[in-house]
């Protein structure tokens, strides 16, 4: 069953499907005009991923005169979502070496800034910083004062996400090398040339690693979700959608990277925690986290929560229902598994935090093969009304 907000969000797209503009559905809703085109908006993107929409572009779910042009089959969607119906779990796409090269190659070829991209891609690889972190960078988070590359450097708590300190690590040569050919380019541009004498190549230490369209600093917006600051690009985000929608691999974004990265480093034998570390995601499902996936599992929704935050009316139950979120960010059935050894276990604080994220519970198998007695719960002794459940 679907939250009272995605409901909501339901009754909305169905309203703007049948003509009435967004102005009219928000004073009928007692919502601004905004939230009305957001909730649209978002909503039809999770059909369009969730049960998919028939004869329709992923990128036309952002455009309404094309979601009325298709209203059928958009109409037929909401059907299938609202009775559960849902496309296969597809499993979270990872890149190949091959897959890394072809992008890059791609990346040099159709970017009119393409020195920068290349390292903008690399950067992300040889790190697993995020878009947020890489526009924050400073020159000397990447250099010495020699000019010598800090291949043990540190994510400063000012830059990381999350607000903690963590290892920085440039050891990829190829990284290094696209940086370098990036910075040199700037260089040029500005007249000037490397000279080993002069502090940071020539740079402000304070200067930031990494320059928009229109040769400034990205713009990083600040704001308050539930009375705490947070912090969005849009600069950045934009410049990888350009960069992945010019090299034309369906699904590419950061996180892309990010996955491509926690996947090779448990290859090589790290755990979650390390993988953890240097990607900067907190541990927070150390009572249910059993395997890698569930870590990124934990990390895309972090994520793609942190990108609907930018919106004011954004709850966290908005379009998505708990349990096909959770489930969708678990391949291979992983939140059975974790129940099932939970359950096993008789880790009743472990079955509640699934419980209480969508997930059904199966409380009845805790006490199979035990004996148990049910007993009734005194009422409320000083309470002198009686109260029925709606």
């Amino acid at each position: 069953m679907h939250s009272e907000s995605t409901r909501l969000s339901i009754a909305v797209l169905k309203a703007v499907l049948a003509g009435e503009t967004y102005d009219v559905v928000a004073a009928t809703h007692a919502l601004t005009r905004t939230a009305i085109e957001h909730r649209v908006k978002r909503l039809a993107k999770l059909l369009q991923r969730e049960v998919d929409i028939a004869g329709l572009n992923p990128e036309a779910t952002g455009y309404v005169h094309k979601l009325r042009a298709s209203r059928t089959e958009v109409e037929a969607a909401l059907a299938r979502f609202e009775a559960g119906e849902g496309v296969p779990a597809v499993p979270p796409q990872v890149l190949s070496d091959k897959d890394v090269r072809t992008m890059i190659h791609r990346a040099g070829l159709r970017s009119p800034t393409a020195l920068r991209d290349m390292a903008l891609i690399h950067i992300v690889l040889a790190t697993g910083a995020r878009p947020l972190e890489v526009a924050r960078l400073e020159m000397a988070d990447y250099l010495d004062a020699d000019g010598t590359v800090r291949s043990c450097s540190e994510m400063r708590a000012s830059v990381s996400v999350n607000r903690k300190a963590r290892p920085l690590f440039f050891r990829s040569a190829p990284a290094v090398k696209a940086i370098d050919a990036y910075l040199g380019h700037r260089l040029a541009h500005l007249g000037r040339t490397p000279d080993p004498d002069v502090p940071y190549r020539g740079f402000a230490p304070d200067e930031r690693l990494f320059l928009n369209d229109a040769g400034l600093p990205y713009v990083v917006h600040s704001h308050k979700v539930d009375g705490r600051p947070r912090f969005l690009c849009r600069q950045m985000l934009d410049t990888y959608r350009k960069i992945f929608k010019r090299i034309n691999m369906h699904g590419l974004s950061a996180l892309t990277l990010r996955r491509t990265i926690a996947f090779r480093l448990n290859a090589r034998g790290a755990d979650e925690e390390q993988i953890g570390l240097i990607l900067g995601m907190k541990y927070r499902w150390a009572a249910v986290a059993r395997t890698v996936n569930d870590l990124l599992g934990e990390m895309e929704k972090s994520l793609e929560q942190m990108a609907l935050n930018k919106n004011s009316d954004y709850s966290p139950e908005d379009d998505f229902d708990a349990a096909n979120r959770i489930r969708k960010k678990m391949p291979g059935n992983i939140a059975r598994q974790v129940l099932k050894s939970l359950l096993e276990e008789w880790d009743v604080n472990g079955l509640a935090g699934l419980w209480q994220m969508g997930i059904e519970v199966p409380w009845t198998q805790l006490s199979e093969g035990k004996r148990a007695v049910q007993i009734s719960l005194p009422s409320y002794p000083f309470a002198r009304r009686a109260l029925s459940f709606a």
